[in-house]
């Protein structure tokens, strides 16, 4: 995590949205400098699979939030609460020695920072780097063509530009799989979907100039699964290239096999419940029911700041009356800070979302002014961080 928050320093966006404003629409919405070619992702239910129902169907003022499972605690780790593992990750895959991404961290934003992909209110064409809608507007030229390697190429320059661009990324992990490094393309991939959908057919599609292309690096991609039936990076990606055509029959065979492979995986989870809810899970995580509140908990007692430290890890949480926070993190002289918006229903239940990157759901808890802090959906019974105001 410290080597996360030295190249990371923090993420979010001063000005975003308004309160209630529902990630599962963030997706369609934020892509202001892709939408010559961008045309949406993937349109499944994505709601909690039945061991997370428990707080869904007791909370029905969440669903004011337009909440889906991918946008609630998937991104603890951005808040410090807990932290971010890509098992696809080889040597090969951490490109930060060439100011491109390591892979091994999670995609996110500094404070104040403008991507091509997400920014709820479309910043003025001159704010977007002009090198990154250059080098990306080449390097979709050249995948158009033919060129992959060329194309990976512009594309590793653009992200040099916006190295948060979730679009960009993707488009990456679509260049590694027409060259046939599903490894990367896995790893790139998985970042990815960490933090939302993947593209629709119409988007990926596009991309090529015809069908028959796409439908030939499919079939590779189909043998080398064949050939390696327990290459998890393989079903990964021919499980999203599934998905994204919207094969979910398909799709659901070469998950399960891929969560037999990585069972406590949360995306791969994630992805087979997507395509099939009722797909049975082999030793489902088994969330701990936080403490519930013996008082309802109205929204100006939580107004104001809050800091709390638990095992080593400083934290401060501004609750701002206007309904904007702040949240900071500290370990070992690194910090990494969230922005966004939040709001509380009568049972304790906060929701802190930030930026494009999901929400934060947390049982909160009043006692003697201190405020106990739970995430809504740990399955590893963590501590709470225990605030006190001021």
């Amino acid at each position: 995590m410290n080597d996360r928050l030295d190249q990371r320093p923090g993420y979010g966006h001063p000005d975003y949205g308004r309160p209630g404003y529902g990630w599962n629409n963030w997706y369609d919405s934020h892509y202001n400098h892709h939408n010559n070619w961008h045309h949406g992702s993937w349109h499944h239910p994505w709601r909690p699979p039945s061991y997370l129902n428990y707080w869904w169907n007791r909370y029905p003022a969440l669903t004011t939030f337009g909440l889906t499972t991918w946008g609630i605690n998937r991104v603890g780790w951005a808040f410090g609460y807990n932290n971010y593992y890509n098992p696809y990750v080889t040597p090969s895959t951490v490109v930060v020695d060439n100011s491109v991404y390591d892979y091994s961290q999670p995609i996110i934003m500094a404070p104040g920072e403008d991507t091509l992909s997400s920014n709820p209110v479309a910043p003025p064409e001159e704010e977007v780097p002009e090198a990154s809608l250059t080098a990306f507007d080449q390097a979709r030229n050249d995948f158009y063509s033919g060129d992959y390697a060329a194309a990976l190429n512009a594309t590793d320059e653009a992200l040099k530009a916006s190295p948060n661009d979730a679009v960009i990324h993707e488009f990456r992990a679509l260049t590694l799989f027409a060259l046939g490094n599903y490894q990367e393309s896995a790893a790139t991939l998985y970042a990815v979907l960490s933090v939302g959908p993947g593209w629709d057919w119409t988007t990926m599609i596009g991309l090529y100039p015809q069908v028959d292309i796409y439908t030939e690096q499919l079939r590779r991609l189909e043998t080398f699964v064949t050939d390696n039936p327990d290459d998890s990076a393989g079903l990964l990606v021919l499980s999203y290239q599934y998905i994204t055509a919207g094969h979910d029959d398909a799709a659901a065979t070469e998950l399960k096999r891929l969560v037999d492979l990585t069972p406590t995986d949360p995306v791969a989870i994630q992805l087979l419940l997507g395509v099939d809810p009722d797909a049975k899970i082999p030793d489902p995580p088994k969330e701990v029911l936080p403490p519930q509140p013996t008082a309802n908990i109205a929204k100006d007692q939580l107004d104001g700041s809050w800091s709390a430290d638990r095992d080593g890890r400083e934290f401060e949480m501004d609750l701002k009356e206007d309904g904007t926070f702040f949240w900071k993190y500290s370990q070992g002289g690194q910090s990494q800070q969230v922005t966004g918006v939040w709001d509380v229903d009568d049972k304790g239940i906060l929701a802190m979302e930030m930026n494009d990157d999901g929400v934060m759901l947390a049982q909160v808890l009043m006692k003697d002014g201190k405020l106990d802090f739970y995430m809504i959906g740990d399955t590893e019974a963590a501590a709470p961080i225990e605030f006190t105001k001021g």
